[in-house]
């Protein structure tokens, strides 16, 4: 029987839940593609903080997603301080003493956006991000801290100020209800 080459440890499976939620009803016709383009190689990862830039490359064609991520929760981020101890890489047990507490160390995707021209969230270029990412954390379980914003010295919010201002917003961004609403007469 074949190994799979994503999420085989509990970190990485995290990440391989927000390419394949167990809440989906039907399973996502894009992810055997997506899951091919990352193990050929066909992604690049760069990571800022909290933002995950992956260039994904398919043929003779190129998209850039944008997978952002929220800050990890003080409560969790404590706990996995006290768990890890003087060890830098976190386990299998770690996350499953984390589990246990009642706590969630998995990744939170805040918000994703891919510069190709499909209509949804999740295209095969996001999820081929995320399968990506999970078998990067796979092999280096730290990368699910680093991309939480774990061990940072200053506050997420401080770290945004710094940051240049983004050429486009992501559609999922906007609210739809005050986008085309008429401002209120002064």
């Amino acid at each position: 029987m074949a190994t799979n080459p994503f999420g085989f440890t509990t970190w990485g499976a995290d990440l391989v839940r927000i390419a394949e939620p167990i809440t989906a009803s039907t399973p996502n016709t894009h992810a055997p593609r997506a899951r091919m383009l990352a193990r050929n190689g066909g992604v690049t990862l760069r990571f800022d903080g909290g933002r995950v830039t992956a260039l994904v490359h398919s043929g003779a064609n190129a998209s850039v997603a944008h997978l952002e991520f929220a800050p990890m929760a003080p409560a969790v981020a404590s706990a996995l301080r006290d768990e890890l101890g003087s060890r830098s890489e976190p386990d299998d047990a770690i996350h499953a003493s984390l589990i246990a507490r009642g706590l969630r160390p998995a990744p939170v995707l805040d918000a994703a956006d891919c510069s190709c021209t499909a209509r949804s969230t999740m295209c095969v270029h996001v999820l081929a991000a995320a399968y990506a990412l999970a078998a990067l954390v796979d092999h280096e379980p730290v990368t699910a801290l680093t991309i939480q914003s774990y061990g940072s010295s200053a506050p997420a919010v401080d770290a945004q100020d710094d940051r240049p201002v983004p050429r486009w917003t992501p559609l999922a961004a906007l609210s739809v209800r005050d986008y085309y609403a008429a401002p209120a007469p002064a």
